[in-house]
């Protein structure tokens, strides 16, 4: 908005990048174009991966507290910390994965 606004004409946007922009932003917003159905393919994939976290923490509770009991403090600790492990095993995987589908995707 700030680009419309500049003394400068040169340093404007031109109307075919306008063009662009909002045709971006109505695709991304209309149920029927190619891009809204990505978006919600990936919004559905997340709020999956969500559930699934919450299925592990909900079946793995009483362990999870166990290890957080049997962790002693220090009395003048300021920060504690927490083991990772049941939460990162499968993390490789995951990248790699993410790897694979985006590498024709960097710059």
């Amino acid at each position: 908005m700030k680009r419309c606004w500049d003394s400068n004409p040169d340093n404007r946007p031109k109307a075919t990048e306008i063009y662009e922009l909002f045709s971006l932003f109505y695709d991304s917003y209309v149920p029927e174009s190619d891009l809204y159905l990505e978006k919600e393919q990936q919004h559905y994939d997340i709020e999956k991966q969500f559930k699934k976290a919450d299925e592990y923490k909900e079946s793995n509770f009483l362990i999870l507290e166990e290890k957080k009991q049997s962790v002693t403090h220090h009395p003048q600790a300021f920060y504690t910390s927490q083991l990772l492990n049941p939460y990162t095993k499968n993390l490789s995987r995951y990248y790699y994965n993410y790897s694979d589908e985006c590498s024709d995707c960097e710059i």
